[in-house]
């Protein structure tokens, strides 16, 4: 009854009528564009592709043929071979690390933010600034064995692999013709090349719907730790910088950041995560499940709240108005919901966001808040429009450490502009509309419901994230950095996956 006086509505007939039109436009046809299969095997077919892949599968021979000859019964390579003492070959601990196989470590990622805190506040600190570097090099080096001695040897080609190779030539080439400071220039070109490289272990490692639904799952969990703990802070007044508040705004008594290193932080992190925990609310299969997931939402929401940043509450509901086009309008409803009671039940809401539209709050942007700095990005540009000022020179944390008076621009977008120019902003742009196509494309694509309704999850996530990059550095953070190209990686892989109710569309 509802649903039919809603679709009858002005309001309703209004929507739709959007929806129809976004998704006959020019641009929707562009997003959903799949003539991508056809150029990537034009590009798997060409000379160098073939000599490439020639000389790989050269040097992998040999563990390939001890794979196959396993799995035959033969006796297989010298090292196969080898024999343990029948005390060792008992252990229970030894049996269990013979069975892991590379793609489990993306459960480590999976716990990212955790391992990192639990690194920094131990007596492997050292290992704090390195252990994701370390761990992906194991996997690049590992996998290939693994596919070797599997006796199968496998690439999965996405739509981002072109994309991802283009930015990564830009990046070099701009690295090389503006680096004033080589070591600076280092440093700043790590932001944008090594995160990148997560997703290509992702789209690979990634095997079955068994394993999406695992780690879907630890993350959510994961996220709901994060959460009570952030409401926690919030119970007992955690306090915090005096600059994380304006002197002017009233009713808001501490802003909560978890483990992670700021409210922003902490913010965008949920942003990513609430769609991709209402995406497992509506695939559940029973009341349990509903309830659980409806249990791991409560504070994760509380915690969005209570983080005090109007920037993540704003890259909120833009996700769930494009999860609510895409996937069910029926969620438009519970973020007009959420937006009409949320500042009524926290009166800190309301004030955070009187204050951003006040006069008062312009002028002090302009004068030394985001206005200002986004000027400051822009006369940077202005000055160096083709290369920038060079990687790590302005506007993000290389800067702040290397360069005197350097501030945070909070926009990525503005800092990419001043420090790389108008080659590598259109770069970074062109990959990111490349990774909304891949999400879109495989959305489309998938037939089975429960990773149908992930990928709306994570479309939806993504773009949040998207947006919060508006206003805050949030691919300067390597949590937030690893987790977008590691799930759009996930997301990439979906339609290949094993264990679907429907066979992929190819």
């Amino acid at each position: 009854m509802f649903s039919l006086a809603w679709q009858e509505s002005l309001t309703g007939r209004l929507a739709a009528g959007l929806s129809r039109t976004c998704r006959h436009s020019v641009f929707c046809r562009w997003l959903t564009d799949t003539a991508w299969q056809s150029r990537q095997n034009a590009v798997r077919g060409s000379l160098f592709a073939r000599m490439i892949s020639y000389i790989a599968c050269l040097l992998l021979r040999p563990l390939q043929l001890a794979g196959q000859a396993v799995r035959r019964g033969l006796p297989g390579s010298f090292l196969l071979n080898l024999k343990p003492h029948p005390a060792f070959q008992s252990s229970i601990l030894l049996t269990s690390l013979a069975g892991i196989r590379v793609e489990t470590a993306l459960a480590a990622v999976i716990c990212y933010p955790a391992v990192d805190f639990a690194l920094r506040n131990s007596r492997f600190a050292l290992l704090a600034s390195n252990w994701d570097e370390l761990l992906l090099i194991l996997l690049v080096l590992a996998w290939p064995v693994q596919m070797a001695l599997r006796g199968k040897m496998t690439y999965r080609l996405t739509p981002m692999d072109m994309p991802i190779m283009l930015f990564l030539a830009a990046a070099v080439f701009l690295f090389l013709v503006r680096s004033p400071q080589m070591g600076v220039a280092v440093e700043g070109l790590r932001v944008y090349v090594e995160y990148v490289l997560w997703f290509f272990a992702a789209s690979n490692l990634l095997l079955n719907k068994k394993q999406a639904r695992v780690l879907v799952n630890l993350l959510v969990a994961l996220g709901t730790l994060i959460a009570l703990h952030g409401v926690y802070q919030y119970i007992i007044g955690v306090e915090i910088p005096s600059t994380w508040l304006d002197s002017a705004e009233g009713g808001v008594r501490t802003r909560v950041f978890s483990i992670l290193s700021s409210p922003n932080v902490l913010g965008s992190f949920l942003v990513l995560l609430i769609p991709l925990t209402v995406s497992q609310l509506l695939s559940a299969n029973n009341r349990l499940q509903r309830y659980y997931y409806i249990a791991c939402l409560a504070p994760m929401a509380l915690s969005l709240f209570f983080t005090y940043s109007r920037g993540a509450w704003l890259a909120m509901a833009g996700a769930f108005l494009i999860y609510g086009l895409i996937y069910n309008w029926r969620i438009l409803l519970a973020l007009g919901a959420a937006a009409y009671t949320a500042p009524k039940l926290i009166p800190g809401i309301s004030s955070r966001i009187g204050y951003m539209l006040s006069p008062a709050y312009l002028l002090s942007s302009a004068r030394a808040g985001r206005v200002a700095r986004w000027n400051k990005a822009l006369e940077k540009l202005q000055n160096n429009p083709l290369f920038g000022e060079g990687f790590g020179r302005y506007g993000g944390a290389v800067a702040a450490r290397y360069i005197p008076s350097s501030n945070y621009v909070d926009n990525f977008y503005l800092k990419t502009a001043a420090e790389s120019g108008i080659i590598g902003l259109a770069a970074f742009v062109w990959l990111l509309f490349s990774g909304v196509r891949c999400i879109l494309n495989s959305y489309r694509r998938l037939t089975d419901p429960y990773l149908k309704g992930l990928a709306g999850g994570l479309f939806a996530g993504l773009m949040g994230v998207l947006l919060h990059n508006g206003v805050e550095n949030i691919f300067e953070v390597p949590t937030m950095c690893v987790y977008f190209w590691l799930l759009l990686g996930m997301a990439a892989a979906l339609p290949h996956l094993g264990g679907q109710e429907t066979p992929p569309l190819d």
